[in-house]
């Protein structure tokens, strides 16, 4: 007896079993994300199970904060054995160092704006016309 295949998939039932939509595919394919598909008499994409697998990856590995040009860089090593993971490794480790930073800048970011939204508040109300400059942001000291 023949093992069952998986019947192939077009571009629609693909996109929405990733749980993304057709145009993602479609980039993700002229991105070198994902092989270029073999295609119907009809001319329609035509999927098989590993660029389904391949599409979860893709977007297993972006939910986890890996950019496109990094999980292409992890594509291209595949195969490689401990190579590969190493190469993961790496670029998570720089990713979380990345992502630290910008939590430390980001909170620097809410105490300064929770401290100006504390003293606002506790300023008068002043009103000018409309085409001129917020009161409170100008009186922020802040400079960018």
């Amino acid at each position: 007896m023949k093992p069952e295949t998986k019947k192939p998939l077009l571009i629609g039932q693909l996109a929405k079993s990733a749980g993304v939509k057709a145009d993602t595919v479609r980039f993700y394919e002229r991105s070198g994300l994902l092989p270029r598909p073999s295609r119907s008499e009809a001319g329609y994409r035509v999927y098989d199970d590993a660029a389904a697998q391949r599409l979860r990856f893709v977007k297993k590995a972006q939910s986890l904060g890996f950019s496109l040009d990094e999980v292409r860089r992890i594509l291209s090593l595949q195969g490689q054995g401990s190579t590969t993971c190493r190469s993961v490794l790496a670029i998570a480790e720089a990713t979380l160092a990345e992502t630290e930073i910008k939590l430390r800048d980001l909170q620097k970011f809410r105490d300064s704006l929770a401290a100006n939204v504390r003293r606002w508040r506790k300023l008068p109300a002043r009103r000018k016309c409309p085409s001129e400059f917020c009161d409170l942001i100008e009186s922020s000291g802040q400079t960018p």
